[in-house]
């Protein structure tokens, strides 16, 4: 069963996004003492695996809809931008930073799925 691109760029849309989520919100959660036993979300495996899951995302997604389909680069622009800025942030070199750099990664591929499948969806509803 083949995935179709548009779907790939929802599923990584929404990874890219809890990615964001999960960054903003953990420092949060676990400098209250109530959820201080959920202390393993702030695990680096943990964010290692986002990080790659997102990576895999955007091979599967976005490249081949640039190759095959549409030759727009702006998608894997953004996406190279939101990894950059991913990996300024695992610099570490203030807790702020880390997080303001992982967020604005995490929103930068997600913009990168988006765009994609705004393309997608234009190009497919207006193919002659």
């Amino acid at each position: 069963m083949k995935i179709r691109n548009s779907t790939l760029d929802l599923i990584a849309l929404t990874s890219s996004l809890i990615c964001g989520i999960h960054c903003a919100t953990i420092p949060i959660i676990l400098t209250s003492t109530t959820f201080g036993s959920i202390h393993f979300l702030a695990n680096p495996i943990i964010e290692k695996a986002f990080i790659g899951l997102g990576f895999v995302l955007v091979l599967a997604s976005l490249w081949p809809s640039y190759y095959k389909v549409h030759g727009i680069r702006s998608p894997l622009r953004f996406a190279i931008l939101g990894f950059l800025f991913i990996g300024l942030g695992r610099l570490q070199l203030t807790e702020t930073w880390e997080i303001a750099n992982t967020i604005i990664g995490a929103l930068l591929v997600s913009l990168a799925h988006y765009h994609n499948w705004k393309i997608l969806r234009y190009r497919v509803n207006h193919k002659h």
